[in-house]
This record gives structure tokens, sequence and C-alpha cells, in this order.
């Protein structure tokens, strides 16, 4: 039972490959905005179509061979009922407007959280529009009176490196559910996927000798001293000089580039083991944890070297460095 239950699954599948190659090549890449023309529209019948179909099928026999009209003439409404749900379903995705609003790097074992903006210039509303990618979904319906509506899937990802986001199914089966509308979106929008960072790591944070010249006498803490910039996003908020925020009111963070303590480097040498992964998993908890406490810190990997900083968008650049290692893109 369970064999015959999976050949079905198995046929969609080996016939599903050659079809989705095929909408690949005729598409290709597709760049965010994306607005649905008709060209690209597909449409088949549901099973509750197919049902539905054999049902007007049989009426229509039953009605000529008893000569009913009353018969016949329900089965042509019925029939005439099917043939307008099959155009405002595929109406209800021609014009739609589908743009990549965010693409959330994620841990590998971790779900990526990809948000997409659904609009429709052309003032009508749809309904029931679901967003697929594999077996996930993510259903809603577009207003054209209210802001784009954004919908987010949720995308597993078991392991680290650089990916494209996988192809996405724009699909709708209103207004009865007798067919099912769709379109194949292949964006280029690419997806980082993190390492996953080690439970706990020792420190392994190795000072830049080019940087020990550079160290002054400077206390950490004493914020009159320390040289003193704008608030950027992303800073840590202990490094704030809350006292002359208070005198002047603007908002301003300790520049330890100068003073106190030399940038640290956290080298994949330096980690202990004969796991690729498990290596890569400590050199990303130190990352993780370097970053929370508002360290200035660099990272190195073999021939490649990141040079020291701070903030977020370093250690977005760290963690990337860290997902592409030693993978093909």
């Amino acid at each position: 039972m369970a064999a015959g239950a999976a050949a079905p699954s198995r046929l969609r599948e080996r016939l599903g490959r050659p079809i989705a190659a095929w909408a690949r090549r005729r598409t290709g890449a597709d760049r965010s905005p994306v607005t649905l023309e008709r060209r690209r529209i597909y449409i088949l019948p549901t099973r509750l179509g197919l049902v539905y179909g054999l049902m007007l099928f049989t009426m229509l026999l039953a009605g000529l061979n008893y000569a009913n009209n009353l018969a016949l003439g329900l089965t042509f409404v019925l029939a005439a009922a099917g043939w307008v749900a099959m155009h405002e379903c595929h109406r209800n995705l021609a014009g739609l407007t589908v743009s990549v609003q965010e693409v959330r790097a994620p841990f590998a074992g971790d779900a990526a959280h990809l948000t997409y903006a659904l609009s429709a210039g052309d003032g009508r509303t749809r309904h029931d529009i679901e967003l697929a990618i594999g077996p996930t979904r993510a259903t809603s319906a577009v207003d054209p009176a209210a802001l784009p509506v954004l919908a987010t899937i949720e995308l597993p990802c078991p392991r680290r490196g650089r990916f494209v986001l996988p192809r996405l199914a724009v699909e709708s089966r209103f207004p009865l559910g007798l067919c099912r509308a769709w379109s194949w979106l292949h964006f280029d929008q690419p997806l980082t996927v993190y390492p996953c960072p080690a439970a706990r790591a020792p420190d392994r944070r190795v000072a830049d000798p080019g940087d020990q010249g550079r160290r002054t006498e400077t206390a950490r803490g004493d914020e009159d001293v320390a040289d003193l910039r704008p608030y950027r996003a992303g800073d840590a908020l202990r490094r704030v000089a809350w006292k002359a925020y208070a005198r002047g009111g603007t908002l301003l963070v300790r520049d330890l580039s100068g003073s106190g303590g030399a940038p640290s480097y956290f080298d994949l040498a330096d980690i202990a083991g004969a796991d690729i992964e498990a290596r890569l998993a400590v050199l990303c908890r130190l990352i993780v944890d370097a970053a929370a406490r508002g360290d200035r810190y660099g990272l190195r990997l073999g021939d490649h070297e990141v040079a020291s900083g701070s903030g977020t968008a370093h250690r977005a650049r760290c963690l990337e460095a860290l997902a592409g290692y030693g993978l093909s893109p």
C-alpha cells in the first residue's frame, strides 16, 4: 500500500523536473520586481475540477440519452460556470507584481525568512494568492487600496553556503477551486547561510602585531578622554557616551580604535581539530560573542583576511566569509 501511494509522487517528480527546467530556460533569471504577464501563467484543472468535468460529461450523456432538456440546460449552465471560473482563476494572477522584500540570512539548521511584497497596479483585488517554495507555503490576499502585502516563507537551511533563492511558485485556485493557475519565478537574489555557532568556544583572540604601536594608556571606560564619534546603527550600547549625551544632547559613541587594546583577530589556524565544520562553528561563536560585546575584531581564513572592525555590517562580512569557506559558488 505504501509503495502504491508513493508511485504518484515519484511520477510527479519525474515529470516535474524536465518541465521545471523548460520553464527556467523559457523565462530565464528574474530581477525583482516581476509583474506576471499572461504568457508566463500556466493553468490546469485540479482534482476537484477533473471530477467536476466528469460529472458534466455524465450529465450530458444522460440528458442526450433521455432527451431531457432540463438536464441538458443544467449541464450547459454548470459548464459555463466552470468556464468563467477558469478565466477568473487565470485573471487573478495576471498583472500581479512580486518583489523580494527581505532575505534574512540564517545559521545552518535554522530557517531563512524570505519576505516577498505583493502588489497590483490595475485596481483589482486578488484573492487567495499562495506563495510556495517546495512544501513551504504562505497565503495572502492583495488589496490595491492597501500598501503592498508582505508574505513570509520560512525555508529550512540544513547546511552553510552561498546559494541563490530557490524557485518561487505563485499560485491561485480562486474562485471555485476547479483550476490551479501558477507561475514560477527564478529570482537571482543571493542567499547566504552562516555556519551553526558552537555552543561554547574558548577565547582564541590574538592581537594584531600591526596594531601594537597604536595602543595608548587611555582607560577604556574613561568617557572624557576617549575619542568620540556620532552613533551609527549597530554600535554597542555600552559604548555610548551617556555623560556627553547628557551635556550636549547628541548621541556619541566612544571610538576605541586608538585606545585601550588592539583589535582581536580570530584565526582558523588557531582552532584545533580535524573537522573543518566544527572549527568554523567555533569561529562563528567567537564572532557572534565579540559582536555582542561590541569588540573590534578581524578574521583570518588561510590566505583570506577580513580587516578588523566592528558593527553589524562587519559581523555580516565575517560570517559570510565563514559561510563560503572551502565551498565552490
